[in-house]
């Protein structure tokens, strides 16, 4: 990272790391490394969820990992570029979604969106949580076969990207003798 840039930009990416990295934390499908230090511009994200993919014979169907890179670019919190902000990386060439056409994933993404709400939403993306087919997005042929599937087949994968916590009591059980 390029210590030349703004205070400002450094400030938020250090609480952009730190939000992000408590979320890969609390969750068991989210990994995710930063490329350059506390205050990293560049992030790689490694999803194991269940999504969908096109493989090499044309068939659609499940695959279970989904790598994003994301970059900050030095004008962030003045401007958005989706197109270069989160690049779908792989392991599979072809994701089968309406919002994707490797390497172009289509995110809400205005100046200053927080790092989390852009893991969320690659993560809603990849197990279909979020797709709309009223248009044909970035792969049309995706959102043509979206609308002719089984509304309750989505989202592809249920479990939540952050692990629940759970607050269990255990208290122990008088036995008749006791009563």
């Amino acid at each position: 990272m390029n210590r030349n840039r703004d205070k400002i930009l450094i400030d938020f990416l250090a609480v952009q790391h730190e939000q992000a990295m408590a979320l890969a934390a609390d969750s068991d499908i989210l990994r995710l490394l930063p490329l350059s230090g506390p205050a990293s511009d560049r992030y790689l994200a490694d999803f194991r969820c269940r999504g969908l993919i096109q493989n090499d014979a044309g068939q659609i169907v499940e695959h279970n990992q989904f790598v994003v890179g994301i970059w900050f670019p030095g004008d962030y919190l003045r401007r958005s570029d989706m197109t270069c902000i989160v690049t779908y990386l792989g392991p599979a060439p072809r994701p089968w979604h309406p919002n994707v056409r490797a390497p172009y994933m289509c995110l809400t993404i205005r100046p200053g969106t927080p790092l989390i709400d852009i893991l969320y939403g690659c993560y809603e993306l990849f197990t279909w949580h979020l797709y709309d087919t009223a248009d044909n997005g970035l792969n049309h042929e995706a959102a043509q076969w979206a609308r002719h599937q089984d509304p309750s087949w989505f989202p592809i994968d249920r479990r939540p990207l952050r692990r629940r916590n759970l607050v269990l009591k255990v208290e122990p059980v008088k036995g008749e003798s006791e009563q």
